[in-house]
């Protein structure tokens, strides 16, 4: 189940494996002989019955809620005033040193650790879901 669940959390599962995921679930539960085992699948097959659309975007390669650290990437939007804050906090470069001007994650060294993010003031840091990227322009 949780080797399933990592896979859909970086889009690397299909559609077909959330069936196979609830009928893990199901097998778990009505095969163990202890409360744990029975109880254990639980979580994920309410998950499954109240948010099974969130699985299949997420075996889509999409994050809703934009958490999913493989399907999402930090971008700089218009609204960076070159401030350096998230120069200052970025812990890996990913973030040149331009003062007074817009700023521009580099996505190979990014490690997606939100201190950018976090620390700009003018909100020009942004998720976006890695299928999306690029769309506006």
């Amino acid at each position: 189940m949780l080797d399933i669940i990592t896979r859909l959390s970086e889009g690397k599962a299909g559609i077909k494996e959330i069936d196979e995921l609830e009928k893990l679930c199901n097998d778990v539960k009505n095969g163990s002989l202890c409360g744990l085992g029975k109880t254990a699948p639980n979580p994920v097959l309410t998950g499954l019955r109240y948010f099974r659309e969130e699985f299949e975007a997420h075996a889509n390669g999409y994050c809703p809620a934009k958490k999913c650290r493989e399907l999402v990437k930090y971008e700089i939007n218009d609204n960076c005033t070159g401030c350096t804050k998230c120069f200052q906090e970025c812990p890996v470069n990913a973030i040149a040193y331009k003062p007074f001007e817009k700023h521009v994650i580099d996505q190979t060294l990014c490690t997606k650790c939100d201190n950018c993010r976090v620390v700009c003031r003018d909100n020009a840091v942004e998720l976006v879901n890695i299928r999306d990227a690029g769309k506006d322009q």
